[in-house]
């Protein structure tokens, strides 16, 4: 069972390592041969042949599967590996068959690389862009029995409470980005609290638990220092941020309101800082991509100097938008005051005018002019066009 943990780590190793120029070899004439043929149809083959399906699931827009397509599978050992050992399909997720087998692989990045046997059954998975190394080895592992899925979650579940089997099966899954909640939470519901507190089962809890409201979260919160020493302190608290960033982000992404909200709650019950933060940066993109501006400025007003107030960035595009959208005078003052933070973090010409914009609204004249002035005076130093500070000065000062 070691060896199945330590290729594992050195797999990821693989999976996370840099693409060098050393490691790409001269191109061949040939590629790997992938057959114009449906799933359906490729599994037909794989049978005839005796042979797994090497299955690459791409979007048209993706650079990554370009690169791979265009260069990596191309590499003479690549080509020749996986047109001995595959069939070898690929499929435009946004078209077709694609668009079903997007939700039946679970691809959440591209390129994601899935090898099933002859019937159909996921035996691996990976995804991102791999150099001709990467490739050769994810094809070895793939092909490796006691590697592949059927096998791990066999002899996961005949021994749910064994740990070792349990990360395993999850770990691997992880690797591929797939779910793995359900394994972790059948393999820790036979633990003891004592037992929860090791090594194997905080990595479990951290690879496979994202349920906030699970027994076993719940008791990651209660008991962060002790998982601290277990682990680390930064790796806990990052546990604690990305269970609420992935349960909340596919909402904003989507500009869900409604999804986003029914949850929101779940995530600020963690009441841990790095969350709130979140939950700020989150409630403003909602806001924003409704055009909700009242509760845009109610969010900015209360929370930006906690949670923006060292992040140049976040500090110039809520200035920006109070600029575009605001016209509370309290507020407009706020933003100025934040906007003169970004300042004192990167000085910059753009934010001393939207400092004076945002003065000019409020309806202070005298600050307004000044900002414009440190504007030009910026620019001067630094040889840059100062057209819309001297505008600004001419409009402010008639």
């Amino acid at each position: 069972m070691r060896f199945v943990v330590f290729t594992f780590f050195f797999l990821i190793s693989l999976l996370s390592s840099a693409q060098s120029p050393e490691a790409i070899t001269p191109l061949s004439g040939d590629s790997i041969h992938f057959r114009n043929v449906s799933l359906d149809e490729g599994l037909k083959m794989a049978q005839a042949e005796k042979k797994p399906v090497f299955f690459m699931c791409y979007a048209s827009w993706c650079e990554h599967c370009k690169r791979m397509k265009e260069e990596v599978f191309k590499i003479t050992a690549v080509a020749d590996y996986y047109n001995k050992h595959f069939v070898c399909l690929k499929q435009d997720m946004e078209k077709g068959d694609g668009i079903i087998l997007h939700k039946k692989f679970q691809v959440r990045s591209y390129p994601t690389f899935v090898f099933l046997d002859s019937i159909g059954t996921t035996l691996f998975q990976s995804s991102g862009e791999k150099n001709d190394t990467m490739m050769i080895e994810l094809g070895k592992t793939a092909l490796t029995p006691t590697m592949q899925y059927p096998y791990l979650k066999q002899q996961f579940e005949k021994d749910l409470s064994n740990s070792d089997k349990c990360y395993n099966y999850v770990f691997a899954l992880r690797l591929a980005m797939l779910d793995c909640n359900e394994p972790a939470q059948k393999h820790l519901a036979t633990q003891t609290e004592a037992q929860l507190l090791n090594a194997v089962n905080w990595k479990i809890i951290a690879n496979g638990i994202r349920d906030i409201n699970s027994r076993e979260f719940q008791f990651v919160l209660s008991h962060q220092k002790e998982y601290a020493a277990i682990a680390s302190p930064i790796r806990v608290e990052r546990k604690i941020v990305n269970i609420a960033d992935e349960m909340l982000s596919p909402f904003v992404g989507l500009k869900d309101s409604v999804g986003y909200f029914s949850r929101r709650s779940l995530a600020e019950s963690i009441h841990h800082p790095k969350v709130d933060s979140l939950l700020f940066k989150y409630d403003l993109a909602i806001y924003q991509s409704f055009g909700n501006w009242n509760e845009y400025r109610k969010v900015a007003d209360k929370s930006a100097e906690a949670f923006a107030w060292n992040n140049v960035s976040l500090l110039k595009e809520i200035a920006n938008n109070y600029v575009a959208h605001v016209s509370d005078t309290t507020s407009l003052q706020l933003a100025a005051k934040w906007e003169k933070r970004a300042l004192e973090l990167n000085d910059e010409y753009t934010p001393y005018i939207v400092c004076a914009k945002l003065y000019q609204k409020a309806g202070d004249k005298k600050s307004a002019i000044e900002m414009a002035e440190k504007a030009k005076s910026f620019a001067l130093k630094y040889g840059f066009s100062h057209n819309d500070a001297d505008a600004l000065l001419a409009e402010l000062q008639k």
